[in-house]
């Protein structure tokens, strides 16, 4: 598996298998992917070994892509990840698509812990 670069076929191997993490910045790596899509499905699919670590994707990316210095288009980036989720008929993908608009439109502040640290599971931010 190429770590620093994985496919799409090595992330939903790696979402189905009993292996830990293949590197301590493996969400990072991962949030380079921008996958936006297979995270989706995979943190909705109650037979993935690893849903909750796909719903921690979708939160962490939002928060790097969030905390990007001088982006101009880090917002409409976001707006358009909550897009994809906005769709799916899943609590956990409701609250997440919820707490991104929250955030867009300022009536949550932008929380390290919240959003990159997993601090999240079926939380509406205040």
């Amino acid at each position: 598996m190429n770590v620093t670069n994985p496919s799409v076929s090595e992330i939903k191997g790696w979402a189905y298998s009993d292996e830990e993490w293949p590197h301590a910045e493996w969400d990072l790596f991962l949030s380079w992917t921008k996958e936006i899509d297979l995270f989706i499905e995979l943190a909705i699919d109650p037979q993935c070994p690893k849903r909750i670590f796909f719903l921690h994707m979708l939160y962490y990316l939002v928060g790097t892509t969030f905390n990007e210095p001088s982006k101009t288009d880090k917002l409409d980036r976001i707006k358009l990840y909550a897009q994809k989720g906005s769709g799916v008929v899943h609590a956990d993908i409701q609250a997440w698509v919820a707490n991104v608009q929250d955030l867009l439109k300022g009536r949550v502040k932008y929380n390290y812990d919240n959003w990159r640290a997993g601090a999240f599971a079926g939380y509406k931010f205040t």
